[in-house]
């Protein structure tokens, strides 16, 4: 198999050289007694629940037409790419793709109404926990994740949580957006700050140098922001200790002095300097950092990246720091996306066809390329990305994956989890608690909503 890792993706010839192989195991008679072979090679759906594994890859259908619903992305040159390989699928094999693209947060509510629907793209491109909270609408795709996992190694463990449901695959991991502060080298000397600070407690001190010496302020949204809200608040509630559930995925935890203590952080980070922004959606730290508004904010790479390529008004004086470490250790969370083949798709193979080409190593490492370090891949052998190597600021962006957890962490992705990161309770309970400073109601408020998600069944 390893001769095959480099080469373009090819369903035809995938489907014949495991064909041979189940010939020569003897076992090319019976899909069904192929699994337990696949899944002692590393190929399998990842067990339980009745995943469908053959071990034969899709294969397109001359003249069919799929479309492919995704967000836009914040590196314009990624999209291009993802475009073009689309396009060149296409060509390849016959098929007219289709990509429609909107923003993340309309993504949101199209896709929950095509679920309603039953009706829409053929592929979709889930945000977080999404095949939990839809797993009736996507297709079982467990044979075509051990295609790729026979290929490129073990799926990155968020990536994977969220795409398997009950032991079913129900999307085929596609990236991973590392979340990482970026920050005015130049400023922050200004004010003293030397080093990118290690611990939110550091922060929390630069920021108030920050302000102290009238310079541009770190700053964050509190609000209903998919990336940047979730992927900040989420980190500072587990740093400390906290969690919203127990991984029974049933007990709600979220009213503990560990969350106390991470609310009373966040006020004495704000009251200090550390300006928070709870009308902030995630293109606006972007543009305020672009606009020389602030100094610090969390966010993907797209900042960085854009600076260095498009803007360059402050690429020579702007670097990348992990997510600071609270009392509890340090975590991250990232922004995810997986693509899921939909139920009423009448191109249901053409459509995994698709998104295997676009997994295909060589591939996916021309879209990592151009997307600058914006976009990690979701398999080990995407771990020495060489794009990780091209520019030493791009590190951090490199680092924040391997901490990252999931919304509801350490439960279990569910259709509860999924519910509770889509309502923002986590982010509603800094927000209300840091704009009030009443942290028991903003407390308790937290603790009802999350019982009446996780008394639910599931």
């Amino acid at each position: 198999m390893a001769d095959l890792e480099d080469k373009p993706y090819d369903p035809e010839r995938e489907a014949w050289t495991r064909r041979r192989f189940l010939k020569a195991a003897g076992l090319v008679a019976a899909g069904a007694a192929a699994v337990p072979i696949l899944e002692a090679c590393g190929g399998g759906g990842g067990g339980g629940g009745g995943a469908l594994t053959t071990g034969k890859a899709p294969v397109p259908r001359q003249g069919a037409s799929i479309r492919l619903l995704q967000w836009v992305h914040f590196v314009p040159a990624a999209d291009t790419e993802f475009i073009r390989q689309c396009t060149e699928f296409g060509t390849k094999y016959g098929v007219t793709v289709a990509v429609e693209r909107i923003t993340a947060d309309q993504l949101i509510a199209k896709t929950a109404a095509d679920v309603e629907s039953n009706s829409g793209p053929d592929i979709i491109q889930m945000q977080y926990g999404w095949p939990h909270l839809y797993d009736a609408a996507c297709v079982d795709v467990s044979n075509e994740v051990g295609i790729l996992k026979s290929k490129l190694g073990a799926v990155a463990s968020v990536n994977d949580a969220f795409c398997k449901v009950n032991g079913v695959y129900k999307a085929i991991p596609y990236t991973i957006v590392p979340n990482a502060f970026t920050y005015r080298t130049d400023l922050l000397s200004q004010a003293g700050v030397t080093s990118w600070p290690k611990t939110w407690t550091e922060f929390a001190a630069a920021a108030a140098k920050m302000k102290a010496a009238n310079l541009q302020p770190f700053a964050q949204t509190d609000g209903h922001a998919y990336g940047d809200s979730l992927t900040m608040w989420n980190p500072v509630l587990w740093s400390h200790g906290a969690t919203e559930v127990k991984a029974d995925g049933k007990t709600v935890t979220i009213n503990s002095k560990e969350t106390r203590a991470a609310i009373a952080w966040a006020q004495n980070a704000v009251k200090g300097g550390f300006v928070v922004h709870p009308e902030w959606l995630d293109p606006d730290n972007n543009q305020a950092y672009h606009a020389n508004r602030i100094s610090a904010t969390l966010n993907g790479a797209s900042i960085y990246i854009r600076e260095k390529v498009e803007f360059h008004h402050y690429d020579s004086v702007s670097d990348n720091g992990v997510v600071p470490a609270g009392p509890k250790g340090l975590y991250t969370m990232n922004l995810i996306f997986n693509h899921a083949v939909m139920k009423w798709s009448p191109e249901k193979e053409t459509a995994k066809a698709l998104i295997m080409y676009l997994m295909d190593k060589t591939n996916y490492l021309k879209y990592t390329d151009i997307a600058g370090g914006y976009n990690a891949g979701p398999f080990a052998a995407f771990d020495n990305d060489p794009v990780w190597t091209k520019d030493p600021k791009m590190k951090a962006f490199h680092d924040v994956v391997a901490t990252g957890k999931w919304p509801g962490w350490p439960a279990t992705p569910s259709k509860q989890t999924a519910q509770s990161q889509q309502q923002y309770i986590v982010a509603d309970m800094f927000a209300k608690a840091i704009a009030n400073g009443d942290t028991e109601s903003a407390v308790k408020e937290a603790e009802s909503r999350l019982q009446a998600i996780f008394s639910r069944p599931g």
